[in-house]
């Protein structure tokens, strides 16, 4: 320890003299390093530089120009669904305590029984509360009538059957008593017919199965004999004579010495989609067009004071129109 302190000038003049050498010693090898990796590089056999392809700078170039944009849904064509608006949410509706959500698959309906696909579909206003009575193309069918018809509440052009928009306003039976008086000769082939309602010689008639009646639209179908216990055209006779009322097509079966009442009734009805008189007045079988599809043929088969029956010919289909004093079918 002495000899260090006696020492210390020959110490640290030592120690700083290795620091030196250590020092030039790194720095002579960081001064060959590039050489050394220099060396080691490939040099190209050529300076060309090789084409870009510039398609993708063209590509981003044409975006450029023509940026995408945020499409309302009224930009969007009809029936497709909404996406909501860029940056806010879609929209919520508080039913009954209940947030629903439109646009959510098996979400609760808001407007039953129109559901909200079909609301969406055709770029209706879910959110108005009247959009059931609301008519979207004028054709003057609501839009829940049109979801019940299937038809498209956007074009007037679809637009459910004009019967539809019929309603019985009235009604009136005229009655006509007819009475089959029997079989005069016993062998069932011309038969006796009182016609109550009518005057003069018309009243009581003589036909044959298939003649028609004279001033009255019945024709003969068909007999069958059911004797009773003192034969026919007696007492107790049950035989049967079946005509047919040609309006109609209502076969009316008449049983000897009975009196049998076919009413021909009236029906008054009005026309929904009609301007101006809209009331108008048909027979029971009488065959109609109604504005403003008049193309369509139309027969009323049969009417009592709470709805009438009407037959599409072309198709056979049979509807109910109700009276405005009824409330169901």
């Amino acid at each position: 320890m002495n000899w260090v302190k006696q020492k210390y000038d020959i110490l640290l003049l030592a120690v700083a003299t290795l620091l030196l050498v250590s020092n030039a010693g790194w720095i002579a090898m960081n001064r060959m390093e590039p050489v050394q990796v220099q060396a080691a590089l490939t040099v190209p056999k050529e300076n060309a530089i090789p084409s870009l392809d510039l398609d993708a700078v063209r590509q981003a170039a044409a975006l450029a120009d023509s940026p995408a944009k945020w499409k309302s849904s009224s930009d969007l064509p009809a029936g497709t669904p909404e996406r909501g608006s860029l940056l806010v949410s879609r929209r919520y509706l508080l039913k009954d305590g209940k947030l629903i959500d439109p646009l959510a698959e098996g979400s609760d309906q808001l407007h039953p029984p129109i559901t909200n696909d079909w609301l969406l579909a055709n770029g209706l206003d879910y959110t108005d509360m009247n959009i059931k009575e609301k008519d979207a193309d004028g054709d003057g069918f609501s839009n829940l009538e049109e979801f019940e018809k299937k038809t498209n509440p956007n074009d007037p052009k679809d637009a459910p059957a004009s019967f539809n928009k019929l309603k019985l306003v009235g009604f009136k039976p005229v009655p006509f008593r007819l009475e089959f008086k029997g079989d005069p000769s016993g062998e069932g082939k011309e038969f006796q017919i009182n016609l109550k309602d009518l005057k003069g010689s018309a009243r009581s008639q003589y036909r044959k199965i298939g003649e028609q009646i004279e001033g009255a639209p019945y024709k003969i179908l068909k007999y069958e004999a059911k004797p009773g216990p003192n034969g026919v055209n007696a007492s107790g006779d049950l035989s049967e004579l079946t005509v047919q009322n040609t309006e109609t097509g209502d076969s009316i079966v008449l049983i000897f010495n009975k009196e049998t009442n076919d009413p021909t009734s009236f029906g008054t009805f009005r026309n929904l989609l009609a301007l101006g008189d809209a009331d108008f007045t048909l027979k029971k079988g009488e065959e109609f067009t109604i504005k403003p599809d008049t193309t369509r043929k139309l027969k009323l088969v049969d009417i009592t004071p709470a709805k009438a029956q009407i037959r599409d010919i072309s198709t056979g289909d049979i509807f109910s129109v109700l009276s405005t004093d009824s409330s169901s079918p």
